[in-house]
């Protein structure tokens, strides 16, 4: 009897982090013989995920927006693209795909891990829409098979919360590819140190932190170098 293909279905909000960040997991999966399926908004890393046998599914959301309408419509497609998928097993990341995925993929009785790789503002804080987006994620993970943890911090505040509790993870990070990113060798005592920030350019990343760093270093090291590689996400 021939064995069925089990499918799995990938939700998350960004081509870039899905093919730089997990790339790894999904050529694995993949090898391991599994149909792997990824719903997230359209952008130029699609083709080289479809190239590595992912089978996409454009499904477009606001990462930031608020509008209930929108959010709205996000479910309902989430729960529209499981229905027409059929996996055998979800796997979401991102607050939104984590919250609206689990909630449809538990809905519909569809065992789906969930990774938490940061909280976020909108998760992280005592403010109204963070209640709120820890109230949702605490009924989105009622049926999570697995909640999985970059950082000690993060686990412990969904436990403190009350989400997901007896399904959490703790994960030693994502791991770098060493082939893709090799190794440098530290810039002689006679060449300026350079210092690299890699990061979206947002606060909880940071970034006010190394620019008061690189103020204090340069003042005292005025040779030294200092270096932004990413994109704005915040608006101030």
């Amino acid at each position: 009897m021939a064995t069925t293909v089990k499918k799995i279905l990938i939700l998350t909000n960004l081509d870039i982090g899905l093919y730089n960040f997990r790339g790894e997991v999904l050529r694995a999966l993949i090898e391991e013989g599994y149909e792997l399926h990824i719903g997230l908004p359209d952008g130029e890393m699609i083709p080289k995920l479809v190239q590595m046998g992912c089978v996409f599914h454009e499904t477009e959301l606001e990462r930031r927006g608020t509008n209930p309408l929108e959010e709205l419509k996000l479910i309902k497609k989430y729960g529209e693209l499981i229905d027409e998928v059929k996996p055998d097993l979800g796997l979401t990341y991102t607050i939104k795909p984590n919250i609206y995925g689990g909630m449809a993929f538990g809905r519909r009785g569809i065992p789906f891990i969930t990774n938490i790789t940061g909280l976020g503002t909108a998760v992280e804080g005592n403010g109204a829409l963070q209640v709120f987006t820890q109230a949702l994620y605490r009924i989105a993970m009622k049926k999570v098979s697995c909640l999985f943890f970059q950082n000690k911090y993060n686990a412990r505040y969904f436990r403190s919360r009350k989400i997901g509790v007896g399904k959490h993870t703790l994960l030693p990070g994502s791991g770098v590819n060493l082939e893709k990113f090799s190794y440098i060798e530290f810039p002689k005592e006679s060449e300026p140190i350079s210092f690299l920030f890699i990061s979206r350019v947002m606060r909880e990343k940071g970034i006010d932190q190394f620019l008061e760093m690189a103020k204090v270093i340069h003042k005292e090291y005025p040779e030294t170098e200092f270096h932004i590689l990413g994109f704005c996400e915040d608006d101030d």
